[in-house]
């Protein structure tokens, strides 16, 4: 590891100690570039296989946020996750990723999902998956690829992503109706004809 001679000690112990939090996380090399500019991505490299041996970073193209939710059910878990962000940010995360805020708010999401978080395939309805779906979560929220919009109908934040194969809408709701829609179709089918 090479020590920067133009950061002072207690900056470059802060990068060190943020990356080792984002890397225990297993978040993506690339990612952990993007906001860690004093430690090169070799050594980057080399703190991830030295927190997690045998395993390497992660190769590959990064996922987008429209890719994320295969399921309408998705879309829940991760306005929650999105919810908890904004609700823990101290900044405008429309304009800048809050990296305390994205920690907490995964710490917490895995804390209610315990057995649902997965780091490898397969992956279920509760997305987002692994550390590296929530931080694009995150990022896209900051650049505008996602926002959280209020529902006046449900009273929940629901998120939105832009150019997504879904409607534009708050999928709980939708999800919602289509419940209903299905109990009414049931009912329909289980009167008996009266001739």
């Amino acid at each position: 590891m090479k020590i920067n001679a133009g950061l002072p000690f207690e900056a470059q112990l802060q990068e060190y100690q943020l990356a080792v939090e984002l890397l225990n996380r297993r978040l993506r090399t690339s990612y952990v570039t993007q906001v860690i500019k004093t430690i090169s991505l070799d050594d980057l490299r080399a703190m991830y296989r030295m927190i997690h041996p045998g395993s390497g970073p992660r190769p590959g193209i990064t996922p987008t946020i429209q890719a994320i939710p295969r399921y309408r059910e998705s879309y829940v878990y991760m306005s929650l996750f999105a919810s908890i962000y904004r609700s823990a940010s101290l900044l405008d995360i429309k304009t800048k990723i809050d990296i305390p805020a994205i920690l907490f708010a995964w710490d917490f999401f895995c804390e209610r999902f315990p057995n649902h978080i997965r780091e490898h395939r397969p992956y279920y309805k509760i997305r987002p998956a692994n550390f590296n779906e929530a931080w694009i979560i995150a990022q896209s929220l900051t650049n505008g690829l996602a926002v959280i919009e209020y529902c006046k109908d449900c009273h929940g934040d629901s998120l939105i992503i832009q150019n997504s194969d879904r409607q534009p809408i708050c999928q709980i709701c939708a999800i919602d109706r289509k419940r209903e829609k299905r109990k009414s179709r049931q009912v329909r089918l289980s009167v008996p004809l009266i001739k």
